[in-house]
């Protein structure tokens, strides 16, 4: 799994357990349309994880193209937000401790 959307200072001081359970929930996140795991699309872009204030930031990587159709960009926002949804409730079951937060 490719995991370049943890900093080197996060991989560096990250807890080995914390980045395999990160990893494991992004692997059942799925893009609806191909059912293939959103870190394998490349649509995570940063993950920040702040034991102190016991919250866990998923930023993606899913914009919204230029010069798209109206029923284009209607798709894509249903889209996204499929993802946002899905990604935040996998989280929040896989750590129920921490304030998930996903944009």
């Amino acid at each position: 799994m490719d995991t370049a959307f943890l900093s080197a200072a996060m991989e560096a001081f990250m807890d080995p357990e914390m980045r395999k359970k990160i990893d494991e929930t992004f692997a059942k996140v799925r893009e609806p349309q191909s059912d293939a795991p959103i870190v394998d699309l490349g649509l995570v872009e940063k993950v920040t994880y702040s034991e102190k204030e016991k919250t866990l930031l998923v930023r993606l990587a899913i914009g919204t193209p230029r010069w798209q159709c109206p029923a284009c960009s209607a798709i894509n926002g249903v889209v996204k937000e499929g993802i946002v949804r899905r990604a935040k409730e996998a989280f929040e079951a896989a750590f129920p401790e921490l304030k998930i937060l996903v944009e």
